[in-house]
C-alpha cells in the first residue's frame, strides 16, 4: 500500500496562527508550503549568492580588523551560512498554503501579508504541473486551481510535496463541501494518466 504523506491535521499553534485568516463557520485542514527539495535547492542558491558576497565580507573585516587569515575565513563562513539559513526561513515561512473546510488560501509574506484565496465552490478544475524529474526525483510540482470569477482566472501552489496526493484531497475536501450544499453533480477534471477508481 502507498503512503499518504498528508495525514498529519494542523497543530495547535498552527491552528493558533492562522486562525486570524479564517472566518468564523470553516475550520483549518491541512497547512503545507514548499517543497523540502525545493528548499534546500533554494539554500544552496543562497550559499552561492548572496552568500559568496558575505565570505568576501568576512575575509574582508578580517583583514581590516587585523585578525588572522584563518579567523578571517571563519568569519566570512559563518556570515556566508547564516545569510543562507535567515534567506530560506523567510522564504519557507513566508509561503505558506492552507485548506479549509471551504477554500483554499495561499499567504504570501511575513511583514506584509497578501492572501489570495478561492472558495470551493468557484473552483473549476485542478491541474497538476510536475516535470518527469520533479515527478521521479524531488516528488514536488505545481498545482494550478482555475477558478470561475476571478480576474486572473487561475491561482497556483508552487513547489509543494506530492503534488497529486495533494491535488486528490484537495478534490476530496472541494467534492464534499458541494454535496454539503447540493451542488453535485459538478465534476472537476482529472490529471491525465490517474486511475480514477
Amino acid at each position: 500500500m502507498a503512503k499518504f504523506h498528508y495525514r498529519e491535521s494542523p497543530t495547535e499553534k498552527q491552528k493558533n496562527t492562522f486562525k486570524k485568516y479564517l472566518s468564523e463557520d470553516e475550520e483549518l485542514v491541512l497547512v503545507t508550503g514548499l517543497s523540502k527539495a525545493y528548499t534546500r535547492s533554494q539554500f544552496i542558491m543562497y550559499i552561492l549568492f548572496p552568500g559568496m558576497l558575505f565570505l568576501g565580507l568576512g575575509l574582508g573585516l578580517g583583514w581590516l580588523l587585523g585578525i588572522g587569515r584563518i579567523w578571517a575565513l571563519v568569519l566570512g563562513l559563518v556570515l556566508m551560512f547564516l545569510s543562507a539559513v535567515i534567506r530560506i526561513l523567510h522564504v519557507y515561512h513566508a509561503n505558506r498554503y492552507l485548506l479549509t473546510t471551504r477554500r483554499v488560501v495561499i499567504k504570501k509574506g511575513l511583514f506584509s501579508v497578501k492572501l489570495t484565496a478561492a472558495l470551493f465552490d468557484k473552483i473549476t478544475h485542478l491541474e497538476v504541473d510536475q516535470s518527469i524529474m520533479d515527478r521521479l526525483l524531488l516528488h514536488h510540482g505545481n498545482i494550478i486551481v482555475n477558478t470561475a470569477g476571478m480576474n486572473k482566472g487561475e491561482i497556483s501552489l508552487k513547489y509543494v510535496d506530492y503534488p497529486l496526493e495533494l491535488k486528490n484531497l484537495l478534490e476530496r475536501l472541494i467534492n464534499r463541501e458541494r454535496e454539503q450544499f447540493g451542488l453535485r453533480g459538478v465534476n472537476l477534471t482529472e490529471v491525465e494518466g490517474e486511475i480514477i477508481s
